[in-house]
């Protein structure tokens, strides 16, 4: 665990194993605790790096509004910061617009870049949803905040079959957020409602794969399509019966996807 200081606030950051390096990009409300039940497999074929974007986990909180420029621009300073000319990247929904932002601005820093449930920019759709998360935040309700986000993460069958422990989350955001953790989200949802790489993306030069899930309806399958027909070298993967948290709902099919992908040597149109 270590920080470093971008534009005179901490980031938080974490490595581990060796090899090649790996960076992995968290979801909006996520933070690099979110990666644990990865590590081990993740860490030990790479040189796994995780990174709290402002605004996330043990990072700094911002004071103003911002873009995702200032958090593609935050990732850079780290790989500068460790001594990085390029990774392999992975980013997951919010982690996925920053990481196809960065490889679009930056091709030569990625060579491999995996994204995961997320869109190439953010439609009218998404902009109402993020507004009725902006509205519970401003409550500072931890149960109505999760009633409003969270049902639209996972499947049905998922969510209903785990309901206890989806309790149990509730409880925990109700304990744990702070105000200044729900003014974070707000800034978070704030900085992707003019996301929009489209003209972007064909810049990208890194062999990059796409996953989707089957049951996505926070960002479904048509938006990560979308993105594989603008990258000149991307793969595309569906994964069943999973929502949008796939990572947690299929977590060895997903597991299973990265580390193929990342040691694979040639490219295919789908997986």
């Amino acid at each position: 665990m270590a920080t470093f200081s971008f534009q005179g606030k901490d980031v938080f950051y974490r490595e581990f194993g060796e090899g090649q390096p790996f960076v992995m990009l968290n979801g909006i409300f996520m933070s690099t605790g979110s990666w644990s039940p990865f590590l081990p497999s993740f860490s030990a074929r790479r040189r796994l790096i995780l990174v709290d974007m402002f605004d996330q986990g043990r990072s700094a909180k911002m004071d103003a509004p911002y873009t995702l420029a200032l958090q593609k621009d935050l990732v850079l300073a780290l790989l500068d910061h460790l001594g990085l000319d390029c990774c392999d990247m992975l980013g997951m929904s919010y982690g996925g617009q920053v990481a196809m932002t960065l490889a679009a601005a930056q091709p030569q820093r990625v060579r491999k870049l995996i994204l995961s449930n997320t869109t190439p920019c953010t439609t009218q759709w998404l902009r109402d949803i993020g507004a009725s998360w902006k509205a519970t935040c401003e409550t500072c309700d931890g149960a109505q905040f999760f009633k409003s986000s969270m049902p639209i993460v996972y499947s049905p069958a998922f969510y209903d079959a785990h309901h206890d422990w989806m309790m149990a989350q509730e409880k925990l955001f109700a304990k744990a957020f702070t105000k200044e953790t729900y003014q974070g989200f707000l800034r978070l949802i704030h900085s992707t409602e003019q996301h929009d790489q489209r003209e972007q993306l064909h810049r990208i030069t890194a062999e990059t794969l796409v996953i989707s899930s089957e049951l996505d309806y926070l960002t479904p399958p048509y938006f990560q399509r979308d993105i594989v027909a603008r990258i000149p070298c991307a793969a595309y993967l569906m994964i069943p019966d999973a929502g949008h948290g796939v990572m947690f709902e299929k977590p060895t099919a997903f597991a299973s996807a990265v580390l193929g992908f990342l040691e694979s040597d040639a490219p295919s149109s789908v997986l």
